[in-house]
């Protein structure tokens, strides 16, 4: 039987080649902001993977050695969705930590009562939280965050070469990394309305203790709700801000 060419692609080992970048792509797909929202269907999360494949192999494939087939070529392809994935899940992290953010600060109102279910992560989100993060979707598109992916995983194959296993305590070391700094994020962005809040709190307090009369127990609810959406509301520059150095901090990191 004669071997097509697709056949003799395969055996000289461009094939793999290509599966493997095809591999990574599909792991930023399916973990990169606006990318992991449910509203796309997984069939165009790999759709979009194969055809940047496609479009990255002649770019990336003269760096990387055809593998062998095989056994171990299976943990190879699982290593190179893996490091895609990680690609585009230190992204989401960002946009994780305005969400936390926006949580923090409608739990300070009083707000975190009204929540609702976000597709997204498959759990409960606030008003607030799921405000912080579209808008850091929106930062993240105007800064054109879909390119840099793309630039990301370009210079991905140069920093790990696809074909080889990575992942050892420097990967760890950058995971935890990636964590802490959305944790800050989300420190320093609830940070301003959240401390203004809880000192309106305080001199709420005190002055329920000065004027007894006053009922201001009950007036203590409306009147943080009210504070919090006006200090939201006066801090959405600041919040910008924020949110695009830290998408800059992430591009200029490198990921």
């Amino acid at each position: 039987m004669r071997a097509t060419p697709l056949d003799a692609v395969w055996s000289s080992g461009l094939g793999l080649v290509w599966a493997l970048i095809a591999a990574r792509s599909a792991g930023v797909c399916l973990t990169a902001p606006v990318l992991a929202a449910p509203g796309f269907a997984w069939r165009f999360r790999i759709v979009l993977a194969v055809v940047l494949a496609a479009w990255l192999a002649p770019i990336v494939a003269p760096g990387i050695a055809a593998p062998s087939a095989g056994d171990a070529a299976v943990w190879l392809f699982v290593n190179e969705l893996l490091i895609g994935g990680l690609i585009g899940w230190s992204a989401s992290l960002v946009v994780a930590g305005a969400r936390q953010a926006g949580d923090v600060v409608a739990a300070q109102a009083g707000l975190s009562i009204s929540t609702l279910f976000d597709p997204e992560t498959g759990g409960e989100s606030t008003a607030l939280g799921h405000l912080y993060g579209l808008i850091a979707l929106a930062v993240f598109l105007a800064m054109d965050g879909p390119l840099v992916m793309v630039e990301a995983l370009i210079q991905s194959f140069q920093a790990m070469p696809a074909g080889r296993l990575v992942f050892d305590q420097g990967a760890a070391a950058l995971i935890f990394a990636q964590i802490a700094e959305a944790l800050s994020l989300a420190v320093r962005a609830a940070a301003p309305p959240a401390v203004a809040l809880i000192v309106a709190g305080i001199a709420m307090g005190w002055l329920g203790r000065l004027a007894p009369s006053v009922p201001l127990v009950a007036l203590s609810l409306p009147v943080r709700a009210f504070l919090g959406v006006l200090l939201v509301l006066a801090s959405l520059a600041a919040l910008m801000l924020l949110l695009s150095e830290a998408w800059s901090g992430w591009i200029f990191g490198g990921g």
